[in-house]
């Protein structure tokens, strides 16, 4: 039972975002924990492979030899793909930490506007005047009719 747990902890979650690109990006970046992971398989599989293949042709001596050749082989490129996956991790970390600054200045920025308004809300660059602008605009009241005769009035 603890074998199961290992290795049902070796396959990250499965969080796939609803966003497409952002899916594909996260399914690359899933599947890379996932090969990093499990690569001992492959490289045991292989140096057991090349020690058995070699040993039957070229002897023990070779077998042997050819069985580290192998080893090496896949543990240099075992930390090719961890050195990568940590790469993409700090990538990653770095852009979630960006993503997440933006969004608090825009929320922030969000916020100062509803709560002071602008920020030259007590001062009027326009009209140089201080207050708030609908205190200074004019408030038309009346009807349609009496509107569109002060239209006329002026116009004449």
């Amino acid at each position: 039972m603890s074998t199961l747990k290992r290795l049902r902890g070796l396959i990250p979650a499965w969080d796939m975002p609803s966003d497409p690109v952002k899916a594909v990006w996260w399914f690359l970046h899933w599947l890379l924990k996932v090969v990093v992971n499990f690569f001992w398989l492959p490289v045991l599989v292989m140096v057991v492979y090349e020690v058995r293949n070699n040993m039957l042709v070229n002897g023990i001596g070779s077998g042997i030899v050819s069985g580290i050749v192998t080893l090496i082989v896949g543990l240099v490129a075992w930390a090719i793909l961890l050195g990568l996956l940590w790469f993409v991790n700090i990538v990653s970390g770095v852009s979630r930490v960006v993503s997440d600054v933006k969004n608090m200045q825009k929320q922030q920025n969000e916020f100062l506007r509803q709560s002071y308004g602008s920020p030259f809300s007590g001062f009027d660059a326009d009209s140089g005047q201080s207050g708030p602008r609908r205190e200074r605009e004019r408030v038309v009241e009346g009807t349609i009719t009496e509107l569109d005769e002060e239209r006329r009035k002026r116009r004449s």
